[in-house]
């Protein structure tokens, strides 16, 4: 159950990135530049920590395979930030739709709800991912336009904070993997400097044991 319930998440990122890069084409472009800025300021940290270090082919690749997941989460990123930006113009849609069909008054059943919801769908095909398994019960026709944004907000919060998550856990274990890629001469600027001033204190004190003729 675990596996499948992973492996639908994982699909339904895919099609949700897919529909940000149909829907919104700009969500993209400052996804990827927003991925291109994270890869500039590792190799900077990586560089900084690893002065004389050289970077192998193997880093190369594991930087850009690094390049592609950040940009993935980066768009959905940015995608979920323009909804999350726009609830208040869906709660204002989802509102119009409950007042031509429903009085105020009256209380909304979940299938109801779900039939608004299938509405709303349709006109903003993006919202599937994200409201389309609500469950909206013991609401009147007044309050459900609200519940159902505040939900979109709730979720939409949770889903940012899971894909910067996921950029964080990319970095580390991209970090640890180009560190061990690079080649075992190159060590750390601050312990390669160490090391050198112990080999000279310790010639010195070769030399100065050294019985005189």
């Amino acid at each position: 159950m675990g596996r499948y319930r992973l492996l639908t998440m994982n699909v339904l990122m895919w099609l949700a990135l897919f529909d940000i890069l149909r829907y919104s084409f700009s969500s993209a472009i400052w996804g990827i530049l927003i991925a291109v800025a994270c890869m500039v300021l590792f190799v900077f940290l990586i560089k900084g920590w690893y002065k004389d270090a050289t970077f192998s082919p193997v880093s190369y690749v594991i930087g850009a395979i690094l390049f592609l997941f950040l940009s993935i989460q980066c768009i959905l990123i940015v995608g979920s930030l323009k909804i999350l930006d726009t609830t208040d113009y869906y709660e204002m849609e989802i509102t119009r739709i409950v007042e031509s069909t429903y009085d105020a008054a009256d209380e909304v059943t979940m299938k109801q709800s779900d039939d608004i919801i299938k509405l709303v769908i349709d006109r903003y095909p993006l919202l599937h991912y994200y409201i389309g398994g609500g469950e909206f019960t013991g609401f009147t026709a007044r309050q459900l336009p609200h519940a159902m944004a505040d939900e979109l907000r709730s979720f939409m919060r949770w889903y940012i904070f899971r894909r910067i998550l996921w950029c964080l856990g990319f970095v580390i274990v991209g970090a640890v993997c180009v560190i061990k890629s690079l080649s075992k001469k190159y060590v750390p600027s601050r312990r390669s400097e160490r090391t050198q001033r112990q080999r000279v204190q310790t010639d010195r004190r070769r030399v100065s044991r050294r019985p005189r003729r």
